[in-house]
């Protein structure tokens, strides 16, 4: 059986201690014990095989065994760029692209988005789901949460931050290419995925100009989540098994 994992950051030696929110589940929820051994993650690549050396009633401290550090990795990057969604459902596009290996997930307000509450604490909202994601999926690295922006603003961004990276725009239309026919053999992908309204014209042609190529994933029209999904999987099995295979550059 694997040992229960921990996010802790920064991660040190010889003791750390956690915090309040992971202390409590350590304490309330898992039912440790002084002595047992865990393992910690910071999200940026350390793992660390820890073991539990005080208990208190919101307070954990550590004795830190052993340290791993993986660096991350500079490209073939996977980037959701998904319109906001309501209820429940953008959270479930979190936690599960998030336990797919998602790098970045950019929450997009288009014209025809659902409008939804914003600002920091929506922002802290997805981070924790994220991080649940994580731990729950055991992987090393955390996927990096934009605040919610404007297809403007976020189209902008993610040009100057994966310039050579592909864009693509899930689409129905008769021009769009099927995915598994037009997937980038390498580098960085940036996947826009519209609000189930579809686009405006407007947003269209401002995609279409900053080179985003049309592709589809099936014939039928999905929910911005089941898409958001599509796209990770589709495009981490294609970088995985390339790393695998030794064809990664």
């Amino acid at each position: 059986m694997k040992e229960l994992r921990f996010f802790c950051s920064p991660i040190k030696t010889p003791l750390v201690e956690l915090s309040p929110a992971e202390a409590h589940h350590m304490i309330r929820v898992c039912r440790l014990k002084v002595g047992d051994t865990i393992e910690l993650f910071d999200g940026a690549g350390t793992l660390a095989e820890a073991t539990i050396a005080e208990l208190a009633r919101r307070r954990v401290q550590l004795k830190v065994e052993k340290i791993r550090h993986t660096s991350p990795p500079s490209s073939n990057q996977i980037i959701i760029a998904a319109s906001l969604a309501k209820s429940q459902r953008f959270d479930w596009l979190i936690g599960k692209c998030t336990e797919l290996g998602v790098d970045r997930i950019c929450p997009i307000i288009f014209e025809r988005t659902v409008k939804l509450a914003q600002g920091k604490n929506i922002t802290q909202r997805f981070e924790i789901l994220a991080l649940a994601a994580a731990k729950q999926s055991r992987r090393i690295f955390l996927p990096r949460i934009d605040p919610p922006a404007l297809l403007s603003a976020a189209l902008e961004m993610l040009k100057n931050d994966y310039p050579a990276g592909r864009i693509l725009l899930g689409s129905l239309s008769e021009r769009a290419q099927h995915l598994l026919e037009s997937l980038p053999e390498n580098g960085d992908v940036i996947a826009f995925i519209g609000p189930e309204g579809g686009l405006t014209e407007e947003e269209e042609y401002l995609l279409r100009a900053g080179g985003a190529a049309e592709v589809r994933l099936t014939d039928t029209t999905l929910r911005i989540e089941t898409a958001a999904v599509a796209f990770t999987a589709i495009l981490a099995v294609q970088r995985d098994s390339r790393f695998k295979t030794g064809t990664k550059t």
